[in-house]
């Protein structure tokens, strides 16, 4: 066997996950945007539940478009539930907006 046989295939091997490990490290993972709005709200009071949409979408502010992640937050103020839509920048994890549904 010839030892670029083995060698060129290792090659491209390694190229290719340097390449994902890239771009997988400049994404925020959904769960941890979730925990970092979560945090957020919670200056202000109690959550009642919550939720994030695993896939990205695109969002655009300013003339910009960003990649963000949608999600909602329910909080419960002197018995009455309030929610919340928020976008999350994917990359960098600022809340881009907030809106109150009710």
């Amino acid at each position: 066997m010839k030892w670029y046989k083995l060698i060129v295939p290792a090659a491209i091997g390694l190229l290719v996950g340097a390449i994902v490990a890239r771009k997988v490290k400049h994404q925020l993972l959904p769960e941890i945007a979730l925990k970092r709005v979560k945090e957020h709200f919670a200056k202000e009071g109690p959550i009642s539940g919550s939720w994030i949409m695993m896939e990205q979408e695109e969002y655009e502010r300013d003339g910009q478009i960003f990649h963000v992640y949608k999600g909602g937050i329910t909080r419960t103020i002197d018995g009455e539930k309030k929610q919340y839509t928020f976008y999350v920048n994917a990359s960098d994890g600022h809340i881009l907006e907030i809106t109150n549904l009710n």
